[in-house]
């Protein structure tokens, strides 16, 4: 199958010559140092193309990207010309938004929140950048266009349309939980205009490349560790009528596939997820509570879900190798049969994993991802490798 074939025929919930594989996408791809290791451990010489200052992520190479065995390309928008990055000696730069982010060692955080402090009628003076500006979209169509008619890689929506991560680095993350108990007038003001500014942004984006893509990303992070980040009836009262008003606004202008980005416990909100209009959910943590059983979660939510991901990167990436692959071919192996799965690093590959488990890695998906799954074949590879860990 060609790459986009393989990726459709999957999201129908139908088994493809082998599993799809996605990287750089926003949480799929790679940190510039483990890329830097990894081009070293090549012996390739590239220049470094930062995708997001913040996480650090690179966009790999073509070359790069074909070694891996990657399916997928992704269409992103533009900055606007209204807004230049410019980070400072002291590694500080505004978002377009106004939030000062910092440079801390491997990443950036917001330091200084534009709305941190100010009363409910300050936060509704702001004025939120403009989301459908024409800069953000100079060449977009042409671009995806291209990638649609000259190759055959499967396309994707690059942004992840998010609502309360976006309202923690406008707000304070501390202060945004607080909103909702001390002042939830201002806390759902918030929202209800980011539903208004991604719907904007995110549907004139699907204007000009929804016919070509076939996945786009929502997201926001509901889960913690070992629990839901907030009790499951405020996120049931609060934001889910939300959720599901920003991907129906987004289906309007496309036939792609919704995937959703859920760090942490996700298990307690797929009932509600699929409800809001998600096909497709990432990364399912492998090790946070209740995500651990692949299989039970595909046996419960596989016909009504796919996957992406569900690979152990925050456990095992970055240690023993064999222990590494074990578990991988272990999701693999609960994931993949039946279609419906995406294969990919889960989250981003951090600056820690070695280039030997990267490769590895994505060795696992194109060898031990054909169709149909030979869990024999798995189960005697587990068995070999439980003898050398």
């Amino acid at each position: 199958m060609t790459p986009r074939e393989r990726v459709r025929t999957a999201l129908r919930h139908v088994e493809p010559d082998r599993v799809p594989i996605d990287n750089n996408g926003l949480v799929s791809s790679i940190h510039e140092v483990a890329y830097r290791s990894l081009l070293g451990r090549l012996g390739r010489t590239e220049e470094i193309v930062i995708l997001d200052p913040v996480q650090r992520i690179v966009l790999a190479s073509e070359e790069v990207r074909e070694l891996l065995g990657v399916d997928t390309r992704y269409i992103y928008p533009h900055a606007p010309s209204t807004w230049r990055y410019s980070e400072g000696p002291d590694g500080t730069w505004k978002d377009e938004f106004g939030t000062v982010f910092r440079r801390l060692g491997l990443y950036a955080d917001p330091v200084g929140p534009v709305l941190l402090g100010k009363s409910f009628a300050e936060v509704k003076a702001y004025k939120f950048p403009d989301p459908t500006h024409p800069s953000r979209f100079h060449g977009v169509r042409e671009k995806a266009r291209d990638l649609f008619e000259g190759t055959d890689y499967s396309l994707a929506a690059g942004p992840i349309l998010c609502l309360d991560y976006v309202r923690w680095v406008l707000r304070g993350i501390e202060q945004s939980i607080a909103d909702l108990y001390e002042e939830p007038r201002l806390a759902e003001y918030m929202l209800d205009a980011l539903v208004d500014w991604m719907s904007a942004h995110g549907g004139a984006l699907l204007q000009e490349i929804g016919e070509y893509i076939d996945l786009f990303w929502v997201g926001d992070d509901w889960g913690a560790q070992q629990c839901p980040f907030y009790s499951p009836e405020m996120f049931r009262r609060i934001f889910k009528p939300r959720i599901a008003k920003l991907i129906a606004s987004l289906k309007r202008h496309t036939k792609a596939k919704c995937c959703y980005h859920c760090c942490g416990s996700v298990y307690w909100a797929m009932e509600d997820l699929i409800e809001c209009g998600v096909d497709i959910l990432h990364p399912l943590q492998p090790n946070a509570a209740e995500n651990g059983d692949s299989a039970k979660i595909k046996a419960q939510f596989g016909g009504r879900l796919s996957f992406h991901g569900g690979t152990n990167n925050q456990g095992l990436f970055h240690g023993d190798r064999a222990a590494m692959e074990i578990d991988t071919l272990q999701r693999l192996k609960a994931l993949a049969p039946g279609g419906g799965y995406i294969f990919s690093s889960g989250h981003n590959v951090q600056a820690n994993m070695s280039p030997e488990n990267l490769l590895a890695f994505f060795s696992i998906g194109r060898d031990y991802g054909a169709y149909p799954i030979d869990v024999k074949r798995i189960d005697e590879r587990i068995a070999e490798l439980a003898g050398k860990a």
